[in-house]
């Protein structure tokens, strides 16, 4: 039933910000602001038992919370500009991919390599 009141709570405030808008910041931080203040609110306001309720699970978020986003993304895109910065969403896609695969290939070599971290260390 939860999750349920957070996606409904999330589909009015984006229908919301699609209206009206946001003249402060983007709508993103804000978002992500009011994200924050509502789990520090919750935090201090449940005791400890209460707490454990809202545990994170990425079974949920992934499975419920996440494809409903992603639908609503891709619904509310406006369509004429994505078409028309194709070019920069296929470099920084395939470009970020293979400097980020580039880089965490480096750092796990280094690291394997400088004897901190062994794979012995894990079994």
């Amino acid at each position: 039933m939860t999750m349920l009141i957070f996606m409904v709570i999330f589909f009015i405030g984006a229908g919301l910000v699609e209206k009206y808008e946001p003249p402060i910041c983007h709508e993103t931080a804000m978002v992500l602001v009011i994200g924050i203040a509502f789990s520090w609110g919750l935090f201090l306001w449940k005791g400890t038992a209460e707490r454990e309720v809202f545990v994170f699970s990425e079974a949920v978020f992934f499975d419920f919370f996440l494809p409903p986003v992603i639908i609503n993304s891709g619904y509310n895109m406006r369509r004429k500009k994505f078409f028309q910065n194709l070019g920069n969403v296929a470099i920084f896609g395939l470009g970020v991919t293979f400097v980020c695969f580039g880089l965490y290939s480096v750092m796990t070599w280094l690291c394997l390599s400088s004897k901190l971290f062994t794979m012995t260390n894990y079994y």
